[in-house]
């Protein structure tokens, strides 16, 4: 069958129920199978606005897809999940339906990087602590062997050192190129994360 709206152009008119009607019409039973989608199910109609949806804070839209069944873990071509999304535009209210839902929080992108490096990239604070309240891998590393505190130091969230720590980041964390973050701020000439990072316990 064809759809007739897309719910990209349900996110740019806002009209939700539209896209509640669809997917609760009687043909959905042609569509979801045992409650989740099938390999026949044309997720392509909805992919592209899954993600709009999660990068705009349309979290209407969003858990209209999650009652419908969509597949949480669905990546965009960097591997970006909707998770992610929210995550790094700032959308606590859409990221907290994707964890009710149960999205994984510890995903990470093409380049290993999850959601909670990517909220301390944009100095998203509030999002961060939200994340950290997850179960992931408080050290859990990027493909480059940098953690959620290497990326606290490399962009000056300092504040959020001494969170990390104290959800038991490793201070002295070596990273791929066999690197620390305090030498990096050392490398960098940058005193204030230096001090930051031994006040937290960083020797090396």
């Amino acid at each position: 069958m064809r759809w007739s709206f897309t719910a990209r152009h349900l996110v740019r008119t806002g009209t939700v129920a539209i896209l509640s009607a669809l997917l609760t019409a009687s043909c959905a039973q042609h569509v979801y199978q045992t409650g989740t989608y099938s390999a026949a199910t044309p997720t392509q109609h909805y992919t592209d606005d899954w993600f709009a949806a999660a990068r705009t804070g349309r979290t209407d839209i969003v858990q209209a897809l999650i009652d419908a069944h969509f597949p949480l873990e669905a990546t965009t071509s960097e591997g970006y999940t909707a998770l992610i999304l929210s995550a790094y535009d700032n959308h606590p209210e859409t990221l907290k339906a994707l964890l009710s839902a149960g999205a994984n929080a510890c995903a990470a992108d093409r380049h290993g990087n999850t959601a909670l490096m990517g909220a301390l990239y944009k100095g998203e604070t509030d999002i961060a602590k939200v994340l950290l309240d997850t179960r992931c891998d408080i050290d859990q590393t990027n493909n480059a062997g940098e953690t959620a505190l290497s990326f606290a130091a490399l962009f000056g969230r300092l504040d959020m050192i001494p969170v990390l720590v104290a959800h038991g980041a490793n201070a002295n964390h070596v990273d791929a190129r066999g690197g620390t973050a305090l030498q990096m701020a050392i490398a960098q000439h940058n005193p204030s994360a230096e001090e930051a990072l031994r006040q937290v316990g960083a020797t090396q």
